[in-house]
């Protein structure tokens, strides 16, 4: 079976890649259409490192990816339709069905969960990143930044920090002043992608809100700097000491990750509200 995509209809791009609506055994589906590239270069190792994950991942709340073609010019991902992304519900953008509040943050932490035990961080956890299947399921999605981990979810800092700085946790944000040889000698692990996520909850529960900032709409540069310094804004910015997620955030997004809550935590108080 080979996939069929519209060229007019572009559901989003990136540097490298275009994402077009398509439709494949019958079903509508999204293609990521990815320039091929004869040298080796660090995007044609994202690209690899994005197939080689997805092809490993099967979890209702991580995207589907359900086959790979090439041409000589291009390389497919065919990729589940879906409707939106958090970004979109959070501005606005999408109006349609949704998780309950607590539903839409069990699912998101569940799908991280099945990521890290599959020993992979994603590195670059944020509200575009997750999308809003047609079922409206939570999903995470795009797996360029996504590398093995060890065993006990480790992995080098050598290629330095990756993604959306203000979703970024500080430990990522130092590898800036750090020079090729400083970075080859550090490690982090997983509880990079904890930080993301509750960065990504707040603005979820506060439809804007940052706990590095504080009103909505963070403006990067002072976001970054109140990182650094682990200046949070919690309530400043629409979540108020009584929501049951306060804390939970406040713990995940410890600046020291020694300190930071694990998933587990996470997920055993969300499940808690549910009952």
């Amino acid at each position: 079976m080979i996939v069929d995509y519209d060229r007019n209809n572009s559901l989003g791009e990136g540097i490298s890649a275009q994402v077009f609506l398509g439709t494949f055994a019958g079903e509508k589906v999204a293609v990521k259409r990815i320039q091929k590239r004869t040298e080796q270069d660090v995007d044609k190792a994202r690209e690899s490192r994005e197939e080689k994950s997805m092809k490993q991942f099967n979890h209702p709340n991580v995207l589907k990816l359900i086959e790979v073609q090439e041409d000589p010019d291009f390389k497919f991902l065919i990729l589940e339709l879906c409707l939106g992304t958090v970004r979109d519900y959070i501005k606005g953008n999408y109006t349609g069905p949704m998780p309950s509040e607590i539903d839409g943050m069990i699912q998101m932490a569940s799908g991280l969960q099945y990521i890290h035990s599959q020993q992979f961080v994603h590195r670059d956890i944020k509200p575009a990143n997750v999308l809003i299947s047609k079922s409206h399921v939570l999903k995470i999605s795009d797996f360029g930044f996504c590398r093995p981990v060890t065993g006990s979810g480790s992995f080098s800092m050598s290629s330095g920090p990756k993604g959306t700085k203000i979703y970024n946790s500080p430990e990522f944000l130092r590898m800036d002043e750090k020079n090729e040889e400083e970075r080859a000698k550090i490690r982090a692990n997983v509880s990079t992608d904890i930080f993301s996520l509750g960065c990504l909850f707040h603005s979820y529960i506060t439809k804007g809100g940052h706990p590095f900032a504080s009103g909505k709409n963070p403006v990067e540069f002072v976001t970054v700097a109140n990182i650094y310094k682990g200046k949070k804004f919690l309530d400043d910015s629409g979540l108020s000491k009584d929501h049951f997620a306060f804390s939970m955030i406040d713990g995940m997004t410890e600046v020291d990750a020694a300190n930071r809550w694990k998933l587990i935590q996470v997920l055993e108080t969300l499940e808690s509200q549910k009952s």
